[in-house]
């Protein structure tokens, strides 16, 4: 199953690839100002090791975008160049990359670093040294403290933001015969799996949710039969699975189905990828979780949809690409702000431009307004895998969390 499914994501990579080439080239060939005029944005991206099938669609995501962008004249007038290397899925090459970037190029105004602790690592150093606008990939709870990370954003809600929303959910459903509903934590024993934990206790205590169990494994390649066991002598209404990607939580379904668990299963970003649940088979109408953006096949809904669809011509744009995409856009939009201000583009006068940001029009990408609240866009909507057209299909309104 495990090397099934990394074919699957490296064919998903490659068909969007060919379908992202134009775009890329539009930009590609667009004449470009002097140099001056450039405005440079740097990255790390993982384009080999552990997180590289993220990476490469993330990559695509990017290029597609900026191919768009520099076609319609780049931002305000001026193209926009991506400096970027390969990070290797790790922080401490990753640190190197932004270090050698920031002394190569002149004038980077953002960064869009590869993980969590990437931007853990690097800090310090951007604090007092370099104070540059830095988003990525990362959508960790501990990066949404603007006393520690004033120069940072993320592109959604946090991980503990997201487990939240899918509480707040669940709140409003109850549970079996009308009890209050019963909720397992499953979660890896990285630091994005131990991430909303500690929030996830308190808010369900708040809630009239009682946590039945919680389950700390490896990340992947693990018996799961073990761990199905405590989930069956629970007997959750809900399980939240956290910290995983494409291993360990589709096994859990298939056993504990198997053994007589019946519950919903839920999952947070990076676990809503519907060419992954899809191969669920009729188990997914028993997966939901909580997305921050419409899905590609939204479209009708959203002008940004349309739009990428239009700029990309992708039967499908998965949902790593969209959260680059959407990082360009929040990027652009800050700076836009900052250059009609008058202002330079400096990481102090972009991050009060960013935090500034009300009541913002995604095209719909978001189905509400967007307002950037401690660093992060506690935003997100709650879908259900459906087997039969292998979509997710929104089952709650856009649930705006409000502490």
């Amino acid at each position: 199953m495990k090397s099934r499914r990394r074919g699957l994501v490296r064919g998903m990579g490659r068909n969007l690839a060919a379908a992202m080439l134009a775009a890329a080239l539009i930009g590609a060939a667009l004449p470009l100002a002097a140099d001056e005029g450039e405005i440079v944005w740097g990255a790390s991206i993982p384009l080999t090791g552990i997180y590289a099938q993220a990476g490469e669609l993330a990559s695509l995501g990017m290029d597609a975008y900026l191919g768009y962008l520099n076609a319609g004249g780049g931002i305000n007038g001026r193209p926009v160049r991506l400096a970027s290397h390969d990070s290797g899925s790790q922080p401490d090459r990753s640190l190197a990359i932004f270090k050698r970037i920031m002394a190569e190029e002149e004038d980077v105004v953002v960064y869009y670093g590869d993980s969590t602790d990437f931007s853990l690592l690097s800090a310090p150093e951007v604090n007092e040294r370099y104070k540059v606008l830095m988003g990525g990939a990362s959508l960790a709870t501990a990066l949404a403290d603007p006393e520690k990370f004033p120069y940072q954003f993320l592109a959604g809600p946090t991980y503990a933001e997201m487990v939240g929303i899918l509480l707040e959910y669940i709140a409003e459903q109850g549970g079996s015969d009308g009890a209050a509903p019963r909720v397992a934590l499953f979660y890896s024993n990285l630091e994005a799996g131990h991430d909303p934990i500690p929030y996830a206790r308190k808010r369900a205590a708040e809630l009239g949710i009682e946590i039945v169990a919680e389950i700390e494994t490896e990340p992947a390649g693990i018996d799961v039969a073990p761990e199905v066991l405590k989930l069956r002598r629970a007997q959750p209404d809900y399980v939240i699975f956290q910290g995983y990607v494409a291993t360990v939580w589709p096994e859990v379904m298939v056993q504990a189905a198997q053994t007589g668990v019946d519950a919903m299963f839920m999952g947070t970003f990076w676990a809503m990828e519907p060419l992954i649940i899809r191969q669920l088979g009729p188990l997914a109408d028993r997966y939901m979780g909580v997305f921050p953006y419409r899905y590609y096949w939204e479209q009708e809904e959203s002008a940004t949809m349309r739009l990428i669809a239009q700029v990309t011509g992708a039967e499908y744009v998965p949902t790593y690409a969209l959260q680059a995409w959407f990082s360009g856009m929040i990027i652009t939009e800050v700076i836009g702000r900052t250059l009609a201000a008058g202002l330079e583009l400096t990481g102090d006068n972009l991050k009060a431009t960013l935090d500034a940001i009300e009541d913002w029009d995604t095209g719909g990408l978001i189905g509400v307004p967007v307002t950037f609240r401690n660093n992060s866009i506690p935003v997100g909507r709650i879908y259900r895998g459906n087997s039969e057209t292998g979509r997710m299909d929104p089952v709650s309104d856009w649930i705006v969390l409000d502490d």
